[in-house]
């Protein structure tokens, strides 16, 4: 049996394995973004029942220095190099992430739900156009009013903090999402550069050199004494969360660009929100419910 395709002003007849394979290749993009999400929505839900066992810090540092090194093989492979000039800076620009928006986040899990971790952190793009707005580049009144929005949803959520949920924690969550933002901003003149997926390998992999090294010289480095299912709970935050997520990512950047794949971030909430009541029996209260979904509003705006 075969199929006519129409790729206009031609017409092409293929048979029905190539049909399969045809519609397999023109989808991908969104197994890509599957994997992306479901990854991206699962680290505060899959490092909470860590955090009775596993130091914050050790964590995210072993969380950085597998899928960086997974990141930089790629990036080898594919012969995709630096100009060994922007090492420092980079490196630098890698551990505002790793070492503090990241280590940020992993204490804003241990000291609130899982739920409200990811919402806060979702919220980063809020911070990127504040951030924008102080640095007096040109911001749309529409992109003011995400600001607007996402503030208020942030307050939504301390205010309607359940069980499980502190002061602190939530703190720690906007702190993580400021400073991925920072990140995020300063991380554009090197995926400009370079490209997203070189600049994320070398400055996650980069960074966790230093991370480890500072461990090593102020911290109190050894291995935790976990069951084999948490040891595979770590391994899966690394190889995963930080290496296969970021690789799926960039590969649907390249299949229907920027701007489309990062919608995949904006249900976030949504998904880690689910994944926390259903996995860790995490509840809501209204209020909680109203400030997600506000936060989701000022990110689709």
């Amino acid at each position: 049996m075969s199929y006519i395709i129409t790729l206009l002003p031609y017409k092409f007849k293929i048979s029905q394995t190539s049909l399969v394979y045809y519609r397999l290749v023109r989808n991908v993009w969104i197994l890509h973004l599957s994997i992306t999400l479901f990854a991206f929505s699962s680290i505060e839900v899959f490092s909470k029942p860590l955090m009775g066992s596993v130091d914050p810090f050790f964590l995210t540092f072993v969380r950085f220095f597998i899928g960086g090194s997974m990141l930089i093989l790629i990036a080898l492979a594919r012969n995709m190099k630096i100009d060994t000039r922007d090492i420092p800076l980079l490196s630098l620009v890698g551990s505002l992430n790793s070492i503090v928006s990241m280590t940020l986040l992993q204490l804003s899990v241990k000291y609130s739900n899982a739920s409200t971790a990811a919402t806060l952190v979702a919220s980063n793009p809020i911070f990127v156009l504040a951030i924008s707005l102080i640095l007096g580049n040109s911001v749309p009144k529409r992109k003011i009013l995400s600001i607007l929005f996402g503030l208020v949803g942030i307050w939504l959520i301390s205010a309607g903090k359940v069980k499980g949920d502190s002061t602190v924690g939530i703190l720690f969550g906007v702190g993580a999402s400021f400073t991925f933002a920072l990140y995020t901003v300063l991380l554009k003149k090197y995926s400009l550069k370079y490209s997203p997926l070189v600049s994320t390998a070398y400055s996650s992999f980069l960074s966790s050199l230093i991370y480890g090294l500072l461990l090593l010289v102020f911290g109190d480095v050894k291995l935790p004494s976990l069951t084999a299912f948490q040891w595979m709970d770590v391994l899966y935050l690394g190889i995963v969360v930080t290496g296969v997520a970021y690789l799926t990512f960039f590969e649907a950047v390249k299949m229907i660009g920027a701007v489309k794949a990062s919608m995949v971030f904006f249900l976030k909430p949504v998904v880690a929100t689910t994944m926390a009541v259903l996995i860790l029996g995490e509840s809501l209260t209204w209020l909680k419910a109203v400030g997600t979904a506000v936060v989701i509003a000022s990110l689709m705006i």
